[in-house]
């Protein structure tokens, strides 16, 4: 296990940037995000974990901040988003989540600050989202943009979800949906309701797009 997690570590980047050059990439909505960074708000990215390599590669080198878990899945995730330029705040929602929400909290509260999150992660159901982003995004007033990407040539792995990997040659579609506001004074469950609806909504979308 240990060598396979250095040979995923030392290989990863090239790897996924190799699979994402050779593909043409098509960016939709993208000035819903730069409005609002622009403006000094801070906004939670929300992509579902069967769709994480996208943002993973599309926002590279941009600073931004992503949650992953406490697992070796994760361990591997984060050191090559880190070489990429990524910031990565640990814990879950079975593991470490008080402190992981505590440093996304903080995070937030800086102006014009993004974080990647996948509500339905790290363990799923899948497309089902926890309350964590809703809850950061109601306490430091920071916008909630569902995400999503989908590619014409892809390998599916199946685990507990749908994992999405490209393969080289083809095209990929990257979606920003509509935004969320999340007023501290409403229900969090229905706004997290709202959360998951529209994320289900703009991959479906998106994907069907993609194929017309």
């Amino acid at each position: 296990m240990a060598g396979k997690k250095k040979t995923g570590i030392r290989f990863g980047k090239p790897l996924i940037g190799m699979l994402f050059r050779t593909n043409r990439i098509t960016m939709i909505n993208e000035e819903v995000l730069l409005k609002a960074l622009a403006n000094g708000r801070s906004v939670i990215l929300c992509c579902w974990h069967g769709r994480l390599l996208f943002p993973l590669h599309c926002f590279r080198k941009r600073g931004f901040h992503a949650l992953a878990g406490l697992h070796d899945d994760a361990d591997i995730v984060s050191q090559i988003g880190e070489k990429m330029g990524w910031h990565f705040i640990r814990g879950s929602s079975s593991s470490g989540g008080k402190e992981a929400y505590r440093e996304m909290v903080e995070v937030l509260s800086s102006p014009g600050q993004a974080i990647v999150v996948t509500p339905d992660g790290p363990q799923g159901p899948e497309h089902v989202a926890k309350v964590g982003a809703v809850k950061a995004a109601q306490r430091t007033d920071a916008l909630l943009i569902p995400i999503t990407g989908h590619a014409t040539r892809r390998w599916e792995i199946a685990n507990w979800d749908t994992f999405e990997v490209p393969k080289p040659f083809g095209r990929i579609r990257f979606a920003f949906g509509e935004p969320l506001e999340a007023d501290a004074e409403s229900s969090t469950e229905k706004l997290n309701s709202k959360l998951e609806n529209r994320m289900i909504s703009l991959q479906q979308g998106n994907d069907a797009q993609l194929i017309s």
